[in-house]
């Protein structure tokens, strides 16, 4: 925790140089019930953080907490070093090492009491979750998933239940295109992402001004647009007024090219063009997925870039996802790229062990399956990379047993999967369209073509999905190779596979004897 608010204070331009000084070589000493001992280097150091620093550190501190404080009366005592009893260094404020320190954690001492403690005290402005919004996933690791029953995914207002569409999904929000489904209380920490969870959750809270633009890259499936739709969301929380938009850049270029399409020839000029200016300039929070693909889309990019400064010098919140840091996107002008580095730019790293097990519980306790921890760990065991992996992994399980109505175990995980476990041989979507194909007795042509017959539409969802299984490619990415369609029409038919992989044995049969064919191309 405070590693990451030494990071969230390094961050923050508003403290100059000097400032940010006075918090070098301040060490977290231990936590005592709602104290939280520092260890200052001279009495100077002790008095500026006091007095002049305070509501920063406090702030900072906060945010590493997630945005929760822990405490009912969260107080920093601050106390000298002093000669004789040096403060060791640590990490974490417990004393258990952190994962990886190999180190013998020695207990922490009992501080010696001073004759009168420098006290900072919190103070209770800043409103926090709803009371269904603060309960986390921690609060339901132990309890045993197999007899579970369905539990609402939060989402919508206050953690109201999300509503529902098509095969039981949670249905985009027509007006802000966010997912209801998507927010902080079902997004799992872990090392891999905490400190992006803490930034975002800043930004969602309106205290993250001096992180504007947030900038958050990482793999494919590594959850980026989950915290995209959870500042989103969680914004919609704190201040039901505030006007948000998610939008992919390929929704973004879409729109602008219909808008200068509907303009050309009329006489009113640029009417589509301004409706289209207006609907992106008059928000309050934009959130932009996948901005990778805005690469050398030269008007696209003259567009989003005057939306962009228009948005930032309004002070409103614009927060970017890409599969690469700001300085590594290509085709971009070097003007647009340092207004990005203007910010805050975190990432997001594949899930450790402890947080892929724990994600598996999550997805398995919001959509009520049943299915043992041991059959988990298994999973998260075998599949390293990214979450969708992991979920890709417990739907091919689940839908087996739900097909032969019999209990998930590890013996019926470890037959479906055995596949999956026992070969590298990289898939490309290439491979799995001719495939595909040639199981339907198709054309490569027909799979990515425009026809709609019913063996043409079902071939094609079921390439769909296995390239979303099977490769890192985003939905954006994948509609363009299915022909360019929109990548929601590719969400849609990969949940029309998925639920039906549950449902009908000749779905699941499918799709699993295509995916033996491609994992074992090659053999």
């Amino acid at each position: 925790m405070w590693s990451d608010a030494l990071e969230l204070l390094r961050k923050n331009s508003s403290l100059t140089a000097r400032e940010k000084g006075w918090f070098e070589g301040v060490l977290p000493e231990a936590l005592f019930g709602t104290n939280i001992i520092l260890a200052v280097e001279n009495s100077e150091t002790q008095h500026v953080l006091q007095t002049e620093l305070n509501d920063e550190l406090l702030q900072a501190l906060r945010l590493a907490n997630g945005g929760v404080d822990l405490f009912p009366a969260f107080k920093i005592i601050m106390r000298a070093n002093e000669p004789e009893q040096p403060v060791l260094p640590v990490t974490a404020l417990s004393e258990e090492a952190p994962r990886g320190d190999t180190r013998k954690r020695q207990p922490l001492p009992e501080p010696e009491p001073a004759p009168a403690p420098v006290v900072i005290r919190q103070t209770p402005k800043t409103t926090h979750y709803d009371d269904a919004v603060v309960q986390t996933f921690e609060d339901s690791m132990g309890e045993d998933l197999s007899p579970a029953t369905p539990a609402p995914i939060s989402g919508g207002v206050a953690g109201m239940p999300a509503a529902l569409g098509a095969h039981g999904k949670p249905m985009l929000d027509p007006e802000t295109h966010l997912n209801p489904s998507d927010t902080f209380d079902t997004f799992v920490p872990g090392d891999s992402n905490r400190f992006a969870r803490t930034v975002a959750l800043a930004v969602a809270e309106g205290t993250g001004s001096d992180f504007n633009p947030l900038c958050i890259y990482g793999g494919s499936g590594l959850g980026k647009t989950h915290l995209l739709n959870a500042i989103g969301n969680y914004s919609l929380i704190k201040q039901p007024g505030t006007r948000v938009r998610y939008v992919t850049s390929e929704e973004f270029t879409n729109e602008f090219i219909d808008s200068l399409r509907m303009d050309a020839g009329t006489k009113s000029g640029s009417s589509r063009v301004t409706a289209f200016n207006r609907k992106y300039r008059e928000v309050d929070v934009l959130l932009i997925d996948d901005i990778q693909f805005l690469g050398g889309k030269t008007e696209t990019l003259e567009q989003f870039f005057h939306t962009f400064n228009s948005l930032y010098q309004a002070n409103k919140r614009i927060v970017i996802a890409s599969d690469v840091p700001p300085k590594n996107l290509k085709d971009f002008e070097a003007r647009l790229i340092s207004r990005f580095e203007q910010g805050i730019t975190v990432d997001v790293k594949p899930p450790d062990l402890e947080t892929r097990i724990a994600i598996l519980r999550m997805i398995a306790s919001t959509s009520g399956m049943r299915v043992p921890y041991d059959v988990l760990d298994l999973i998260a065991e075998r599949f390293t990379e990214n979450i969708r992996e992991l979920e890709g992994a417990l739907n091919r399980v689940t839908a087996l047993a739900s097909l032969n109505n019999q209990p998930v175990t590890v013996a019926l995980a470890e037959q479906t999967l055995q596949d999956f476990f026992s070969t590298d041989i990289e898939v490309k979507p290439t491979d799995i369209i001719g495939r595909v194909a040639k199981y339907f007795h198709l054309t490569f042509d027909d799979i990515v073509g425009p026809q709609r017959n019913r063996n043409i539409t079902l071939a094609r969802q079921i390439a769909m999905y296995l390239t979303r299984d099977l490769t890192s490619m985003s939905l954006v990415n994948i509609g363009q190779v299915f022909g360019g369609r929109d990548h929601t029409t590719v969400m849609h038919n990969i949940k029309i596979v998925s639920d039906g992989m549950k449902q009908k044995q000749e779905i699941y049969n499918y799709v699993t004897e295509l995916t033996v064919l491609l994992r074992q191309r090659g053999k």
